[in-house]
């Protein structure tokens, strides 16, 4: 069996491909910008193809499985989202057909941004018409056009997948640090239930669509069906951290100016920084609204069951930053 990924040096990416590994009958290719930066990937039993979403190199002809997980969540300019969530998707679809490449499925990694926010107060469900409320959540709703364009000569399937947490992602790091020091930051979102997704269901997730039957062009939320309030994930990681923490009430508008700052900072250190001014319309949508998931379908065509509770995600996450001295 061989399986095709991009984006395969980031902290979903890498999950996989070490996941796959432990399958003797698979062989690896992964798409690599800058081979002397493997990240989590060095030392591994991997094919690295040098190239990017815009010079996709040569593929092998029997590929048998596409995972496109290669796109942006932050950055400096908004045209960005655009260029590699969506023409970036376009333009893998462009090389595996000038290289009559026909896999066997290609599954396209979204996110819940591309949907919509929970208006009714209900779990939001795949047939709902889309209504993303951040430039972001755009590109990746284009990037499932650009998919569902092919879906007549490629096996896709798209997966929608709210907040990834675990082992090697960054984003949380700061909220952790903030509990490890006592404070419990509270962004008048703890009442706003989201679905979250531990990077280990996801991946099994991603398994499960080589195994499973599925007609070409379904979209799929992947997400623990049991959602949070974003207290509770704190209060949950004060237990685990074994932290008595203080709650602590941010007003909204100081979240607003510490996005704004963040973002000037971001431009003078050339470095995006996931606070930022976009960020604050999914938050203010989280804080109305919630961003909640329907993950019936996932059951039914994937037999999909999250492994892990929410604790047992943050126990394993938190290990692993303490053992990294990330904290």
């Amino acid at each position: 069996m061989k399986v095709f990924i991009t984006g395969s040096t980031g902290f979903i990416g890498s999950h996989l491909i070490e996941k796959l590994i432990e399958r003797k009958n698979v062989e690896i290719f992964a798409l690599i910008r800058n081979l002397h930066q493997l990240k989590w990937l060095d030392g591994l039993r991997i094919n690295f193809l040098h190239g990017d979403l815009f010079s996709i190199p040569e593929l092998p002809q029997d590929l048998d499985y596409v995972f496109h997980l290669a796109g942006i969540t932050k950055t400096q300019r908004l045209a960005d989202y655009y260029t590699v969530n969506q023409m970036g998707t376009a333009s893998l679809f462009e090389a595996l057909q000038s290289q009559n490449i026909k896999p066997k499925r290609l599954v396209y990694l979204s996110s819940l941004a591309a949907g919509r926010p929970a208006f009714e107060g209900k779990p939001v469900q795949e047939n709902q018409t889309p209504q993303p409320v951040t430039c972001y959540g755009h590109s990746k709703l284009l990037g499932e056009y650009e998919t569902q364009k092919h879906k007549d000569s490629f096996p896709v399937a798209t997966f929608r997948v709210g907040p990834v947490y675990g082992p090697r992602d960054k984003d949380f790091v700061s909220y952790f640090k903030s509990i490890q020091i006592r404070i419990l930051p509270s962004f008048g979102t703890h009442r706003a239930p989201t679905s979250l997704c531990y990077v280990k269901d996801l991946v099994q997730a991603f398994i499960l669509s080589m195994e499973k039957d599925l007609s070409s062009g379904e979209t799929i939320h992947i997400a623990n069906p049991e959602f949070c309030y974003w207290d509770d994930i704190g209060i949950t990681a004060a237990k685990i951290m074994e932290k008595k923490v203080m709650k602590i009430q941010v007003p909204f508008s100081m979240i607003h100016l510490a996005a704004w700052v963040t973002e000037m900072m971001s431009h003078f250190r050339r470095n995006p920084h996931i606070l930022n001014r976009e960020k604050m319309k999914e938050i203010h949508a989280m804080k109305k609204w919630g961003w909640i998931a329907d993950t019936q379908k996932a059951r039914e065509l994937l037999s999909f069951k999250p492994a892990y509770s929410l604790e047992q995600g943050l126990q394993e996450t938190i290990s692993w930053y303490v053992s990294k001295g990330w904290l």
